[in-house]
């Protein structure tokens, strides 16, 4: 009865103890929450902002892939683009914006660029100090460009860095050493002038009787005491074209779509080898040289592109001579925007196309060398390509600045 009867209060301070301890518990637990809480925010944040510097790169990648910035663009590079660009070249900013985490789409902000990677060490390694000061376009035609993306958001910068790389499309056309409307052929000696090595030789006419023009190399007919039939002709001709019989009444049409054309275009503005009228004998070498119309007419002893490296001579309009001892390597593609019915390529003196001659429509190839007009060589029409797509190289991809 003495003992519940004290008052000291020992049971009442053991409870406060317990109530202070706990009480400590509770706001360590509340700071550990908060501070994982602060944690979470963050990492979110960052990851948000990370995910708008990779949405900025692609974009700008695929950017690239719609327009590649080739040798020939230096008076149109790529400029910097950012959040409140309009260019079609640059990314949307709203698609963008659209992507990111609601917490950091206020005040975000972020740049993308596009630099040459022809400098010392860039072509696997990124060093700003290095790429930046490049131009914005593939100056040494290297099909290989370095991107830049970075974003900004609640204090927080990620960048991005990857060398892009622009694919070859390749054109469909018909792979031959000659398809014309008509040959006609001026040399009447007993040698080859068109070796096709087994390669098509073609022509859209049917050979008939003492025809003004000839359709197939030389006329023929009653009174022509060289020709006197179809069969006489054919016969000779077996002496001049090498490695084909040819072939008459082709029924093939425009040996490549306008689509083909208006890229292989784009690519030789791209390049710098597009023309208006026809370029000088200096400018006549390139992959694709692309001349919208004009009698050009070549001579001497230039030699343009070479077997290793040939290319494309696309003349939309016009006509285009060869003659001294100058060589081509690669197709000559005559495609006759206007339909003449006079010649659209023609062979004069030593000269020589070493890899196919390609004319559309009513036009004639007129083959007045004294040697080989014309050798097929196959591996020239692997040049007839435009820009396609543009991508990520492996293992260039990576993060330049983290925090």
């Amino acid at each position: 009865m003495t003992r519940a009867r004290e008052e000291s209060g020992f049971a009442l301070m053991t409870v406060m103890g317990v109530l202070v301890l706990m009480l400590s518990m509770g706001i360590s637990l509340a700071a550990i929450i908060d501070t994982q809480s602060d944690a979470s925010s963050g990492q979110r944040q960052r990851d948000s902002v990370f995910n708008l510097a990779e949405s900025a790169l692609g974009a700008q990648v695929s950017a690239l892939a719609r327009g590649w910035p080739g040798k020939g663009s230096g008076a149109n590079p790529y400029a910097a683009c950012t959040q409140t660009s309009t260019s079609s070249r640059c990314p949307d900013a709203p698609t963008l914006l659209r992507q990111v985490s609601p917490d950091v789409e206020t005040g975000a902000a972020w740049q993308t660029s596009v630099h040459d990677n022809d400098v010392s060490g860039s072509a696997a390694f990124y060093s700003d100090a290095l790429v930046m000061p490049r131009p914005g376009y593939d100056v040494n035609g290297d099909g290989r460009l370095w991107v830049r993306a970075s974003a900004t958001a609640k204090g927080r910068t990620r960048t991005l860095v990857a060398l892009v790389g622009v694919e070859q499309r390749e054109e469909a056309i018909p792979e031959a050493a000659l398809i014309a409307s008509r040959l006609d052929i001026t040399n009447n000696g007993n040698k080859p002038l068109i070796g096709a090595g087994g390669g098509l030789v073609a022509v859209r006419c049917t050979p008939a009787e003492l025809d003004t023009s000839p359709c197939l190399g030389h006329t023929f007919g009653a009174g022509n005491g060289r020709y006197p039939t179809l069969a006489d002709l054919l016969r000779f001709l077996a002496t001049q074209i090498s490695g084909a019989t040819p072939v008459t009444n082709y029924a093939g049409g425009a040996a490549m779509s306008p689509g083909a054309r208006e890229r292989l275009k784009a690519t030789a503005i791209a390049d710098g080898t597009y023309y208006a009228s026809c370029p000088s004998a200096a400018q006549l070498t390139g992959k694709i040289v692309y001349v919208e119309s004009g009698n050009c007419s070549y001579t001497g002893n230039d030699q343009f592109n070479s077997a290793t490296a040939p290319g494309v001579l696309l003349l939309n309009s016009g006509s285009i001579s060869f003659g001294g001892t100058t060589k081509f390597h690669g197709v000559v593609y005559a495609a006759n925007a206007a339909d003449g019915a006079g010649w659209a390529v023609q062979t004069m003196g030593n000269a020589l196309v070493s890899g196919g001659v390609i004319i559309d429509g009513q036009a004639t190839m007129l083959a007045g060398s004294s040697g080989l007009n014309i050798v097929y060589d196959p591996n020239a029409f692997r040049a007839v390509a435009s820009y396609g797509s543009a991508g990520v190289l492996q293992n260039t991809w990576r993060e330049i600045n983290k925090l």
